[in-house]
């Protein structure tokens, strides 16, 4: 029997989410931020928090953390949202 180990999947510049209340959302990987273009045509850009890392990014009561195909969203008084690529 063979052993699979996952790797770390490196975030890419452009990626699609389908989240699990059916949306979608397009986030733009800037380095020290990412930008959020949601269904709704809302664009919101969140800097990496805290600044050295770049899988953690909020402003305020919005967050994403990103971990591998998989993103964690949380938007002000919304229950968290998870969305895969």
């Amino acid at each position: 029997m063979a052993i699979v180990i996952e790797k770390e999947t490196a975030q890419p510049g452009t990626a699609t989410y389908n989240c699990a209340d059916g949306s979608m959302m397009t986030i733009h990987n800037l380095g020290t931020a990412i930008r959020i273009l949601g269904p709704d045509g809302d664009d919101e850009e969140l800097p990496a928090a805290p600044a050295n890392q770049r899988s953690r990014y909020g402003l305020g009561v919005d967050a994403v953390v990103l971990d591998g195909r998989e993103a964690l969203v949380v938007k002000g008084r919304h229950p968290p949202l998870t969305c895969t690529r």
